[in-house]
C-alpha cells in the first residue's frame, strides 16, 4: 500500500533480528532534477512517494535516513499496521501513537535465556493514583507476561493477567483488558508463545484506541516506554549472562532512548507533574550516549554493564512519585 505520511505523532516498534535495535534500513536514492533539451535545469520536480509508512524526505538530503526530532525511529515502526483511517490530526496523533509492544519483545527471541533473577519482578502491591505511573506499570506488566512465557514460567501468567485487568480498570480501560485476559491465559496454558504475543499486541492496540478516544495519548506513549525499559532490562541481563558482541550490538540503538526522551518532553504537564520526568530524561540522554558506537565497532561487556547500570537507575526513577 502506498501512502503519504504526515508525521503528527509519536510511536514505536521494532523490526526482526538482526536489525531489531541497531541496524537501520537503507533508503532509496533521492530523485534528481531533470535537464531540459536545451541543457537548462527544469524547475519542476517529481513528487516523492513513500511506501508503507516510510517517512518523506526533501530532495537534496542524504540517502541515509536520519531521524528527525519527534519522528519515530525507523526500527521502531510497524509499517504493516499503517491505516490512513486512523490518522487523527485534531489529536495530533497517527497510527504510530499505538506502538507495537510485540515488536519490542521480538529482539528477546534471538538472545540467550534471561537469568532467573530477572524473569520475575516485584510488582507494587498498591495502585498509584497517578495515571502516568499506572501507564508505565502496564507497560512493565506486558513485558513481564512475555518474559514469563518465553522463560517457561507459565504459572506466573495468571497473576500477571489479573494485574493487567486491575491496572486497566484504574486507567479507565478495564473492559478492553478483560476481553483479552481469558485469551492470554489460554495461550499461556497451551504454551502458544506466538499466539500470546499476538494477543498482547491486540490488547495493547485496544487499550491505546480507548486512551485515544479518551484524549489521553500520552498514556499510550508511557505504556510503550514501560515495555521498552523492562524489555531492555531483560535483554541486557541475557546478553551479560552469555556475552556475544554481535548479539549485544542489537541493543546499541541510540535513536531508541533519544525518541523516548522526546516523548517525555512532550508530555502533558498534568501527566508529568508528579513523575520523575527530568531525572528520567537525563538518564535517557545518558543511554543515548552510551549506545552510540563508532562505525564498525562492536560493544564490549563493560559497555553492556554501563547500559545495565543506567537502566536500573531509570527503573528506579520511573517508580518514584513526587509527593
Amino acid at each position: 500500500m502506498k501512502a503519504r505520511i504526515i508525521t503528527v505523532g509519536l510511536a514505536i516498534c521494532l523490526g526482526n533480528f538482526p536489525c531489531a535495535w541497531g541496524q537501520q534500513p537503507t533508503q532509496a536514492d533521492q530523485p534528481t532534477e531533470q535537464a531540459t533539451t536545451d541543457g537548462s535545469e527544469s524547475d519542476s520536480t517529481e513528487e516523492i512517494e513513500v511506501v508503507d509508512g516510510t517517512p518523506d524526505y526533501d530532495e537534496g538530503e542524504e540517502a541515509e535516513q536520519v531521524r528527525k526530532p519527534g519522528e519515530v525511529p525507523a526500527m521502531f515502526r510497524d509499517d504493516s499496521q499503517l491505516d490512513e483511517s486512523m490518522i487523527n490530526q485534531e489529536l495530533g496523533i497517527n497510527i504510530y501513537t499505538a506502538p507495537s509492544i510485540s515488536k519490542i519483545f521480538n529482539q528477546l527471541d534471538n538472545l540467550p535465556a534471561i537469568p532467573e533473577e530477572y524473569v520475575l519482578r516485584k510488582r507494587p502491591e498498591e495502585l498509584s493514583t497517578e495515571p502516568g505511573q499506572l501507564a508505565l506499570e502496564m507497560g512493565y506488566l506486558m513485558a513481564d507476561g512475555f518474559i514469563a512465557v518465553r522463560s517457561g514460567h507459565m504459572n506466573d501468567i495468571k497473576p500477571i493477567a489479573l494485574e493487567l485487568a486491575r491496572f486497566g480498570k484504574a486507567l479507565g480501560v478495564g473492559e478492553r483488558m478483560n476481553a483479552h485476559s481469558a485469551s492470554l491465559l489460554e495461550n499461556a496454558e497451551k504454551g502458544q508463545i506466538e499466539e500470546f504475543k499476538k494477543n498482547l499486541t491486540s490488547t495493547q492496540e485496544d487499550v491505546n484506541a480507548e486512551l485515544v478516544s479518551l484524549r489521553d495519548p500520552d498514556l499510550a506513549h508511557l505504556i510503550a516506554l514501560g515495555g521498552w525499559i523492562r524489555a531492555l532490562q531483560g535483554a541486557t541481563a541475557a546478553i551479560s549472562s552469555k556475552f556475544d558482541a554481535k548479539q549485544a550490538a542489537v541493543v546499541f540503538y541510540p535513536d531508541g532512548p533519544a525518541y523516548f526522551s522526546e516523548i517525555l518532553e512532550g508530555l502533558n504537564p498534568k501527566t508529568a507533574e508528579k513523575m520523575q520526568v527530568k531525572r528520567m530524561a537525563e538518564l535517557l540522554g545518558t543511554l543515548t550516549k552510551a549506545m552510540t558506537l563508532p562505525d564498525d565497532t562492536l560493544p564490549t561487556p563493560e559497555q553492556v554493564d554501563i547500559l545495565r547500570n543506567v537502566i536500573q537507575q531509570l527503573t528506579d526513577a520511573a517508580a518514584r512519585v513526587e509527593k
